[in-house]
């Protein structure tokens, strides 16, 4: 009778103590199912935003890099153009500009994604960091952009224009606009940033001399903008294109 009485309590107990455990076991079973399925859920998500994010990050790219040809191939075709002027004083007072690029008075330039531009807000910042008209002492003065006081360049517009217009044919490049700017080398210091120094009267070419520097921006769509420089040296064998000497490309403003 104890026995059976025994035995009975200890059913009794075991019984609890399964039930006990299977209980704790499918709590824990529960918690790791809800981890997984935030596991997944966050890898899931993510997988979302990478694919949504990439070909925006894909069409920036390509139009950020097509500013950066636009405004290189502006550079290109205003160093082309110099090989055919004599006199780069000319160019420098901007008397005379590009003949391939407009060069008219209306300088409004519209760029590829609708927005338009002025030339001479573009080119009061070159100068002197605003988009106001430049006084003189700003235009000398010396800063972290333009250390070369007097002899800092004086940008001149020399041409614009929307290039992808100017390639015939169907397959174009993509929308791109550039502005090429024109202006003396900071190395000739002659205190005279709108003419170009002559060799002395015995032939020797002074720092400087017959050299000057171009600068180009680049617009494409979605803001997209590019600022390289050139210094570019006169060839000694006339009627040849221009040597370049140096080539940045410049934070954009």
């Amino acid at each position: 009778m104890w026995l059976r009485d025994r035995c009975a309590d200890d059913v009794a107990c075991c019984g609890r103590a399964g039930l006990t455990d299977r209980t704790g076991q499918s709590g824990a079973a529960l918690v790791a199912v809800l981890a997984i399925l935030m596991l997944v859920s966050v890898i899931g998500l993510g997988l979302v935003l990478t694919t949504s994010l990439e070909p925006a990050i894909a069409s920036a790219n390509e139009a950020s890099l097509s500013s950066a040809y636009a405004a290189e191939a502006g550079l290109a075709i205003a160093i082309h153009e110099l090989s055919g002027i004599a006199d780069w004083n000319l160019v420098l007072s901007g008397q005379v500009r590009s003949a391939i690029l407009q060069s008219s008075a209306d300088l409004r330039l519209p760029l590829p994604d609708g927005r338009q531009a002025d030339a001479g807000s573009l080119t009061n910042l070159a100068n002197c960091g605003h988009t106001a008209p430049c006084t003189n002492a700003e235009l000398d003065a010396f800063t972290t952009d333009r250390p070369w006081g007097p002899n800092n360049p004086r940008w001149q517009v020399f041409g614009h224009g929307r290039l992808d217009r100017l390639v015939p044919g169907d397959s174009t490049p993509p929308p791109c606009e550039a502005i090429v700017w024109v202006g003396d080398d900071p190395a000739e210091l002659d205190g005279d940033p709108l003419r170009d120094s002559q060799p002395a009267p015995d032939g020797t070419r002074r720092p400087g001399a017959g050299v000057i520097v171009l600068r180009a921006e680049g617009f494409g769509i979605r803001a997209a903008h590019r600022v390289v420089t050139v210094t570019v040296s006169r060839s000694p064998a006339g009627g040849r294109p221009p040597l370049v000497v140096a080539w940045r490309e410049v934070r954009s403003p």
